[in-house]
């Protein structure tokens, strides 16, 4: 007699529960954050409601709970793998070696990694890096890109990795780094937030272009389709450009002005014809 097992997939799963769960990175304001209320928010997270609102309404779950689990960069994949989490929503880049973990949806954004530093550190690009050190968030593809920069032209960089951007920022605040390596758009909202931000400069030749996707739980077919379809709507109708606007191009909050950042045209380009495939497939 053989058995098969049934492994419940991620629509069902939500269907049982009445409840779907959004792991999130925070402090990347602003795709994911918590605002002054406690409550999580932001550009990612919006699109990530609106998931789940078609699903809410799709499967006619009136009563579906959102809920939201905090991740780091190495816990987010474990939240997927383990189905504890099902999306993430926050800043995950969509890359061929992640793609062996994880699934992606349509990119909501493109970021270049480039780095902070001090003004009057003398640093202005990678080649002014030699035998310091950088700080740069654990399990990013950052740390590969910078390693083999360092190599090929011998500029012996100390790499530092932390859980969180807000450890790595305080690193270079206080002096135990000379540069914070992430991408630009990440880099620039801390010059938002801290009280002199003249004191920093975001600088360096864009090392590489990181298109940010909501990752699912590798092996669900089926939820990835009906994601893939959901941030569809979503482009199709407009809301996406709204929400953009939202988080890009107005205040922030009444403490955090606006970013300044309309969308550019990668991403509008990207969006006239959705798809999850990127630059590295």
């Amino acid at each position: 007699m053989s058995l098969q097992v049934h492994a419940e997939g991620t629509l069902e799963k939500i269907k049982r529960t009445n409840t779907f769960v959004i792991a999130y990175l925070n402090g990347t304001m602003p795709f994911a954050f918590l605002n002054d209320d406690k409550q999580v928010t932001g550009y990612t997270i919006d699109l990530c409601r609106k998931i789940a609102e078609g699903i809410r309404r799709d499967f006619k779950l009136p009563q579906l709970q959102v809920q939201f689990m905090e991740v780091d960069t190495v816990t987010r994949f474990i939240a997927l793998d383990q189905n504890k989490a099902d999306l993430e929503c926050s800043t995950s880049t969509n890359n061929a070696e992640r793609r062996k973990i994880a699934t992606f949806t349509v990119p909501h954004f493109f970021a270049s990694v480039r780095m902070l530093v001090k003004a009057g550190s003398g640093i202005r690009n990678w080649e002014d890096l030699r035998g310091k050190t950088i700080v740069v968030p654990r399990n990013t593809p950052m740390v590969k890109q910078i390693d083999e920069r360092s190599n090929i032209r011998s500029l012996g960089i100390k790499i530092v990795e932390v859980a969180y951007n807000e450890e790595a920022f305080s690193s270079l605040e206080k002096g135990l780094a000379d540069a914070f390596v992430m991408e630009d758009v990440l880099l620039r909202r801390y010059l938002l937030s801290v009280p002199h931000p003249e004191r920093y400069a975001v600088v360096g030749d864009s090392l590489s272009l990181e298109p940010y996707g909501i990752m699912m739980h590798k092996g669900d077919p089926e939820f990835k389709r009906y994601v893939d379809l959901q941030m569809v709507k979503i482009i199709r109708s407009g809301d996406i450009f709204k929400i953009y606007d939202r988080w890009f191009t107005k205040p922030i909050s009444d403490t955090i002005p606006a970013m300044g950042m309309p969308m550019g045209y990668l991403l509008r380009d990207t969006l006239r014809y959705p798809t999850d495939k990127v630059a590295d497939d």
